[in-house]
Formats: C-alpha cells, sequence, structure tokens
C-alpha cells in the first residue's frame, strides 16, 4: 500500500513539474514574438506642421528632397537602415518630427522657431 502511495506521489510530482515546464517555454515563446512582431514594422517619417516646411531625408532607398504645409507621413519600410532627417521650420507655428515604427515613437524633435532646423538621426 505504502508502495502504490508513493508511486502516484512520485507521477503527481512528474506532472505538476512537466507542466510548469511548458507553461513557461509558452511564455518565452510569445515575448520573443513580441519583439519580432516590432522589427518587422515599418518605420514612418511623420510630420505635423502648423504651417510650411521643407527638408529633405535619407535612408537605404536614398536622398529624398520634400517640402509641404501641415501634416505629412512617409513610409522607409521594413529595414531603412540609416535615417537622417532634416527639416526647417518656414513658419511661425510648431514643428514637429518624428520617426516611428508600427506606430510607435523611436524618436521625436520640435521647434517653434521660426527658420528653425529639426534633425533626426536613427539607425535602424
Amino acid at each position: 500500500m505504502k508502495k502504490i502511495v508513493g508511486i502516484i506521489l512520485a507521477i503527481s510530482i512528474l506532472v505538476v513539474f512537466a507542466s510548469g515546464c511548458t507553461s513557461s517555454n509558452n511564455m518565452s515563446n510569445n515575448s520573443s514574438n513580441g519583439t519580432s512582431n516590432q522589427n518587422n514594422s515599418n518605420v514612418t517619417l511623420q510630420i505635423t506642421a502648423d504651417g510650411p516646411w521643407t527638408g529633405d531625408y535619407a535612408y537605404t532607398n536614398g536622398d529624398m528632397q520634400i517640402n509641404g504645409t501641415g501634416n505629412a507621413n512617409y513610409n522607409l519600410g521594413l529595414n531603412p537602415g540609416h535615417v537622417t532627417v532634416s527639416i526647417e521650420n518656414k513658419g511661425n507655428g510648431t514643428l514637429t518630427v518624428q520617426l516611428l515604427r508600427g506606430g510607435n515613437v523611436v524618436q521625436t524633435q520640435s521647434t517653434s522657431e521660426s527658420m528653425g532646423i529639426v534633425n533626426i538621426d536613427q539607425k535602424f
């Protein structure tokens, strides 16, 4: 009788231990998937301005001269490499320049000075 109770107890302990290991592995896999999903998201250059602006940005696919009034978004793709941005505020309002990955802000710079320049330098 003592042998049977001992065997049942040993099996119960092994089952509890094995299920704990499996649960831990699933949690680890979910964490790494979250990180890899973030790295598989597009990078976006987002400009928010009250008035006119002009400048350029450079990344893996080249150098682009840009200008506009108000807000603008530029999709830089999944792996833009080394991104540099230089935008001059031509108006009297606020100019904000952001780099986003998957909608999350990676870097942001602003100026409220007329003729003020915002510079961003970021490696992805």
